[in-house]
């Protein structure tokens, strides 16, 4: 395990070229407090650095994921609204976004609010059967936090977005699925068996290339297309042909030697 800060609300390590974050108030069904929102900047912050990361999966403790802020903490406290996080902090879903790892949100429970904005902002969002969805904030008179109405659309569509977001159906796994917000679902009894393999999967592959398909990724949506084209062919001659090559080759090779059997049989 690599040496990571250690949080009070999120339970964080490093494994190899793999980072988890999970949220670890479980007894809350991990809901959002001041406390977890600031951490969670900081967490993503400090492994936003660490070059060593490729995957990032975020995760919760428990049967639930995120299901939002914690109201009854909020409604015990008289106070809590006089301890919001810095504005800083909502640059959290920006991280998952932005970051050079590939980021895949597991979702293993309730997702709604910041924790569905939070998953929104990830490269890649798996669910267990079990998970339940909802926006959830204009039902208490709130707009939306974490980037999520610029998220939500690139993943679901402009249409989808607005009915997530307005009307906030309560929605299942396979209701995700269909709209696109989840791409696999597994039944629950196997979905940490199933999100292990994926895992091991994704950490297998070359580290630079994930790397530089993200930057891909997040320049596409700020340049023009010549432009993006310019840095994308950089990047992609550069690591046709320098360090690591040989094994670009290799596997390009064992890829053309599998299409002949393939087509041999």
């Amino acid at each position: 395990m690599g040496g990571v800060t250690r949080w009070e609300t999120l339970d964080v390590s490093v494994d190899g070229p793999v980072a988890w974050v999970r949220f670890n108030r479980p007894r809350q069904r991990n809901s959002v407090t001041t406390e977890m929102a600031v951490e969670m900047y900081g967490a993503l912050s400090e492994l936003a650095a660490l070059d060593t990361v490729s995957v990032l999966v975020l995760t919760g403790n428990g049967d639930a994921f995120c299901p939002g802020a914690d109201l009854r903490a909020a409604a015990e406290d008289g106070q809590a609204a006089r301890r919001l996080p810095d504005p800083e902090t909502y640059q959290s879903a920006r991280l998952l976004h932005e970051m050079p790892a590939l980021t895949v949100a597991a979702i293993n429970g309730a997702c709604a609010g910041a924790g569905f904005a939070w998953a929104a902002a990830c490269d890649v969002r798996v669910a267990a059967a079990s998970a339940r969805f909802a926006t959830a904030f204009l039902p208490v008179g709130l707009p939306g936090e974490l980037g999520l109405a610029w998220t939500l659309p690139r993943s679901v569509g402009a249409t989808r977005a607005r009915e997530l977001l307005f009307l906030a159906p309560k929605i299942d796994a396979e209701q995700a699925r269909e709209y696109g917000f989840v791409s696999r679902v597994w039944p629950a009894e196997s979905f940490q068996r199933e999100l292990d393999g994926l895992v091991t999967q994704l950490a297998g592959r070359r580290p630079e290339a994930i790397r530089e398909m993200k930057r891909n990724l997040v320049e596409a949506e700020r340049l023009p297309l010549g432009d993006y084209i310019t840095g994308e062919s950089a990047r992609y001659l550069a690591l046709l042909t320098g360090d690591g090559a040989d094994s670009v080759r290799d596997r390009m090779a064992q890829r053309r030697d599998q299409i002949q059997a393939d087509h041999a049989e």
